[in-house]
């Protein structure tokens, strides 16, 4: 099981509203120091730095013990809150909690970390001036899916600008100019292409991407609203992996 850095966070914090000899028996059960419970610094870098298999382990207990858990947590609205929190990062990783078990939904390929984590390094990497805003923007995202009254249009919202925002960025150090305060997402991209940055197809791509969760408002037949906003995410996230990557290469 592969989870992001999010992930890790919003176990750090579930673990730390627990009552403290719980979570340092649980610490310890896994291989971590049980002293680090004293502290919620202490148990997030125990997270933080967890083997795959370790953490999949553990969350697996958590999920199957929460009730548990729970009433082992006073006053236990803050499991509550913390332990939602947790369920929805993990779901934008690909995994879903139901009855207190955890399910993949979508691929998983040992040793390599999930897409958003890659995608802000790469941002890191880069000598782009903007990127600290186009990280604002991803994790805005992310924060808009997973708080306790979600904002999913605001979600898709802040993901579509992250992805408008590097392309723009990308086309700017290659030679664009942008003209006037407009829409500068077409004619990026199209500047992409005429630059050979991007061939026909990859501009199809990122052109299609950025339609679909441009139409927030209609959720396709079968699916939820959440379930709808996980996978636009993603989708969009990809999208930004692939052309920072490339621009990085």
């Amino acid at each position: 099981m592969q989870v992001s850095r999010r992930t890790k966070f919003s176990l750090s914090q579930l673990l730390g509203v627990i009552e403290k000899p719980t979570v340092s028996v649980i610490l310890d059960k896994f291989g971590f120091d049980p002293q680090m419970a004293s502290s919620p610094a202490g148990i997030s870098n125990e997270v933080t730095f967890a083997s795959e298999d370790v953490l999949a382990e553990m969350l697996i207990e958590i999920a199957h013990t929460n009730k548990t858990l729970r009433n082992q947590t006073s006053p236990k609205y803050k499991f509550d809150d913390q332990y939602s929190i947790l369920k929805k990062s993990l779901l934008l990783d690909g995994y879903k909690i139901e009855n207190d078990a955890i399910e993949s939904l979508d691929p998983n390929f040992k040793g390599h970390e999930p897409v958003e984590d890659a995608l802000l390094k790469e941002l890191d990497n880069s000598a782009l001036q903007n990127s600290d805003n186009i990280k604002r923007s991803i994790n805005a995202s992310a924060d808009d899916f997973v708080k306790a009254q979600p904002d999913y249009n605001g979600s898709l919202t802040n993901i579509r600008i992250a992805l408008e925002t590097l392309v723009r960025e990308i086309a700017c150090s290659k030679g664009f100019s942008p003209t006037g305060s407009g829409n500068t997402w077409g004619p990026s991209l199209a500047y992409l292409k005429t630059a050979s940055f991007i061939d026909q197809n990859e501009e199809k791509a990122l052109a299609s991407v950025f339609t679909f969760i441009s139409n927030g408002a209609h959720i396709p037949l079968g699916f939820s609203h959440e379930e709808f906003v996980r996978l636009g995410r993603n989708m969009c996230s990809s999208m930004c992996y692939f052309v920072i990557k490339k621009y990085n290469a």
